[in-house]
């Protein structure tokens, strides 16, 4: 009888050590999304005025350890005799407020394009969007255009 009560408690010992070492440890997950790297992403936008003025930008950014590093910015765009200037800023979502603008770029005497690397990472937590501004130098008032990215 003895050596029956050993057997049974041997098998169901073995069985537990089975089924543990299937489950992974504490803090080590295959999907864990903060040690891991996505590819590039982007966004886009933009505004017109007729078919003379118009201007465009895109957004690369890469999520990548709890945040997105936003890589570059670039701008395309028209503008009568190519006297434009364009303004980008990245901001951050904010509840029943203003938006927080986390950083800036004014591109003055814009031409067809130009791009630039903001250096700027955003937390997954909070939500961000980039706000473009084309201005179209002409005589008198000059009109501008305006628009936005999704927010991610």
């Amino acid at each position: 009888m003895r050596v029956a009560s050993i057997l049974k408690k041997t098998a169901i010992f073995a069985t537990v050590g089975v089924a543990l070492s299937i489950i992974p440890a504490a803090g080590a997950s295959a999907s864990n999304s903060t040690t891991s790297s996505a590819p590039q992403r982007s966004l886009s936008s933009n505004c017109h005025l007729d078919s003379y003025r118009w201007a465009a930008g895109s957004v690369y950014y890469t999520p990548k350890n709890g945040y997105d590093e936003i890589d570059k910015i670039e701008y395309t765009g028209r503008g009568i005799g190519y006297k434009n200037s364009v303004r980008f800023r990245i901001r951050q979502d904010v509840p029943h407020l203003p938006d927080l603008t986390q950083w800036s770029w004014t591109l003055r005497e814009g031409g067809n394009g130009a791009s630039k690397d903001p250096n700027i990472k955003m937390k997954y937590s909070s939500k961000w969007h980039v706000d473009l501004k084309a201005t179209f130098h002409a005589k008198g008032i000059d009109p501008s255009c305006t628009a936005r990215t999704r927010s991610v």
